[in-house]
């Protein structure tokens, strides 16, 4: 009967063991997954970025990679991302300078139907509740300093520009915080 007892109490130990693992392995799975839409995000908002000529008012030197977590009205360096998983719909709110120099804020949402327009001529209702929400800040400096790989001296390159985006799940859906950076140089 203690044999039975002691051989129990070593299985529970380690199917406890087991269920940890799997439950870790289970948070890990998710928060990588963010992980990797923060990424996309990230480089998806640098790719933006980079088709404005270098004189176009968007690309002006400023911004900054801290603030709330969502976007002030007319804070042309930030945007906030939807990605709904639900409706099969992502939502993206951007806010840019027009040709006059006004600034407009449009809400473009991209359907798994294929629609690319706004949410009302897709057919689809703003972001249901559950939705992954992300905000995009990013700073654009002039004349950054470059440092070569491997180490050495930095080196300032006049008249071009270093854009950076951080990337921020602003809805807490995993227990470690999501949050990715990624920055470009260009002329």
């Amino acid at each position: 009967m203690l044999e039975v007892a002691v051989s129990v109490a070593i299985l529970s130990v380690g199917l406890l063991g087991i269920a940890l693992l799997v439950t870790n392995m289970v948070t890990m799975g998710s928060t990588a997954k963010y992980m990797n839409m923060a990424n996309v995000l990230a480089s998806e908002k640098l790719d933006n970025l980079n088709k404005w000529p270098s004189n176009s008012w968007n690309v002006q030197p400023g911004g900054s990679l801290t603030g709330p977590s969502v976007c002030a009205a007319g804070d042309i360096y930030c945007d906030q991302v939807a990605v709904s998983e639900t409706s099969g719909a992502d939502y993206e709110t951007q806010t840019q300078y027009n040709d006059d120099h006004t600034i407009t804020s449009v809400t473009i949402v991209h359907t798994s139907a294929g629609c690319v327009n706004t949410p009302a001529v897709c057919g689809v209702a703003n972001p249901p509740a559950g939705a992954s929400t992300f905000t995009r800040r990013w700073l654009i400096t002039l004349s950054p300093t470059v440092s070569p790989v491997g180490g050495g001296a930095g080196q300032t390159i006049t008249g071009a520009k270093r854009i950076t985006v951080l990337v921020n799940l602003t809805t807490q859906l995993t227990k470690t915080p999501v949050s990715f950076q990624m920055s470009m140089v260009r002329p």
